[in-house]
């Protein structure tokens, strides 16, 4: 048997191959959903990706414009995108360097969003103490955060 592995591949590569048959019929849309996808922390920012997603999009017969619907799972969410769907069409634009959508529909969908902020183990004095020195020399406060979530990860799992 010819072992067909070529090594490591990226996620987008594997999914275009599994779902680019299916989607061959519309090219089209099946690339503006995916670059969509792709893209959508960069376009909605990070603070409201994990709140929201692009749903579909839709053709018009006559002009071909794209309508983009988008689920919003709270309220404030959708206030948030139906204030600032200009924003998001002109940021939409500069992915594809064409105005690809001319207009945004909001649809509000009940989700369970887990709060990265509750998954955070507490540990002991002792161990924050020991952790804060460890990471203290650190300037990005990013990078000394994330640090400080394993130690509390690895501390909470022996």
């Amino acid at each position: 048997m010819k072992n067909n592995f070529t090594g490591l591949k990226n996620i987008e590569n594997v999914i275009s191959n599994l779902l680019g048959p299916i989607a061959s019929k519309n090219n089209k849309k099946y690339n503006i959903i995916s670059n969509l996808v792709k893209n959508w922390p960069d376009i909605v920012g990070k603070k409201y990706c994990e709140f929201c997603q692009p749903n579909k999009i839709s053709f018009t017969k006559d002009s071909g414009n794209i309508k983009l619907t988008i689920s919003a799972f709270n309220s404030a969410t959708g206030f948030f995108l139906k204030n600032n769907s200009e924003i998001l069409i002109e940021r939409i634009a500069s992915f594809y360097g064409y105005k690809a959508i001319y207009k945004i529909h909001i649809k509000q969908e009940p989700k369970m969003i887990v709060n990265n902020q509750s998954k955070i183990l507490e540990i002991s004095k002792n161990k924050q103490e020991f952790v804060n020195n460890v990471i203290q020399n650190i300037d990005d406060n990013e990078l000394k955060n994330k640090l400080r979530n394993l130690a509390s990860y690895v501390f909470n799992s022996n």
